[in-house]
């Protein structure tokens, strides 16, 4: 298996006249020519649900984008059922043909690029579009189950996988009502966007949850056909509303961690035996079985990368949070892709200097530059007792131990 290297960080020297032994402490033999490494089990791992929703900008360059917006249920006994609303919104483009008028408007449909799913891929994925009656922004704080207010079906289709662009036509009925709304100057007041769900009468036997790219770079948008042009509303406000359940039968030797309302893994990591000496580097190394990520036509996708969370308590039992790192995979395991910061906290607590960390958290995420509203698994390898590929921290210390 692959070592990850990662940059040394600079540290105080300390005096290393210290025994490095310690409860849940060993020294292992380490592929660097002068430093040792110290392994930490971890221990107490479990879930933890975090309700952080996933909604926001369709845009890149926004505070906080949002790439992907999820629509579908599925069922799944080992990494537990889910179920999702899309909400979206549009913007008006910036530029409308001097002279437009409502009697221009000949035609209005919704595209969307489909990138994303999770569950069976053979699945035929009944999807319907509402008007969305609710006022809502994406600056709104709303717990990833929040549901918005809509109206009737306004039209309707049916998504595979093979759809990697799926149009949605809008009925003639509502283009005549709407037109006005869609270049007047009201337009970001009047309109509220649409809602896109399974249908009532979808049963899932697994079924599938697919996503839907947002960016206007995958052409997703609202496209409104006048006389002699298309006018093009990108999407703007996003929101995917999912709601979940634990698996009923989760498998014996994984955590089924998902990224379901940012569900994340919680551990302890008892550094109170290693020596204050300085250190090169402090990292985590977490076994994942990357066998639950397809079964048959069932795929569950991987979390390409996780925010590594450091939990600190005072004397109050007030909590501080930190985010130390990004784990990424590496030869199927989750592993820290730049140390330096973790390095130089866990310094900090050998020394003295900061307080320890009562627990920490890694949270699955879809891209450490977009968010991306996704079910994506974390499948962590359970510890086995004595077990040498179990999940574990690794300290690696500067120099040798008297």
């Amino acid at each position: 298996m692959r070592r990850l290297v990662a940059a040394a960080v600079a540290a105080l020297a300390l005096s290393a006249c210290q025994d490095p032994a310690g409860v849940g402490l060993g020294l292992i033999d380490d592929d660097l020519s002068n430093p040792k490494a110290i392994q930490v089990p971890l221990a107490d791992l479990d879930t933890l649900q975090n309700q952080v929703a996933a909604i926001g900008i369709a845009s890149a360059s926004a505070a906080a984008p949002q790439s992907r917006v999820l629509v579908g249920s599925v069922t799944d006994a080992t990494f537990g059922d889910a179920q999702a609303t899309a909400y979206i919104d549009f913007l008006q483009p910036t530029t409308i043909p001097s002279g437009t008028e409502a009697s221009d408007v000949r035609s209005v449909w919704l595209e969307l690029r489909r990138n994303y799913v999770y569950g069976d891929t053979t699945t035929a994925l009944p999807v319907e579009i509402r008007p969305i009656t609710d006022s809502w922004d994406a600056d709104t704080d709303y717990p990833s189950d929040t549901t918005l207010a809509v109206g009737a079906v306004l039209t309707s289709g049916t998504v595979v996988v093979s759809d990697t662009l799926k149009r949605f036509d809008l009925p003639a009925s509502w283009v005549a009502a709407n037109a006005a709304t869609l270049i007047g100057s009201d337009f970001a007041t009047a309109f509220e966007g649409f809602a896109l769900q399974t249908s009532s009468a979808f049963a899932p036997v697994p079924g599938a949850v697919f996503g839907f790219g947002t960016f206007s770079t995958t052409r997703s948008g609202l496209r409104v056909a006048l006389s002699d042009d298309t006018l093009f509303f990108p999407l703007s406000e996003v929101f995917s509303s999912i709601t979940s359940t634990p698996p009923p039968a989760p498998p014996a030797s994984v955590l089924p961690v998902r990224a379901t309302s940012r569900s994340s893994l919680r551990f302890v990591a008892d550094v109170s035996g290693a020596p204050s000496t300085a250190l090169a580097r402090a990292t985590f190394r977490i076994p994942l079985d990357t066998t639950y990520a397809h079964e048959g036509t069932f795929v569950r996708p991987l979390a390409s990368s996780a925010l590594l969370i450091g939990v600190r308590e005072d004397s109050n039992g007030t909590e501080t949070r930190s985010t130390l790192g990004a784990l990424t995979l590496d030869d199927g395991d989750a592993v820290l892709g730049d140390a330096r910061a973790f390095t130089a906290a866990i310094q900090q607590v050998l020394i003295g200097t900061a307080s320890p960390f009562v627990r920490y958290e890694v949270v699955p995420i879809a891209s450490l530059t977009t968010n991306a509203a996704s079910l994506n698994i974390l499948p962590v390898v359970r510890p086995l007792p004595g077990a040498a590929d179990s999940a574990r921290l690794i300290l690696t210390v500067v120099g040798s131990d008297a």
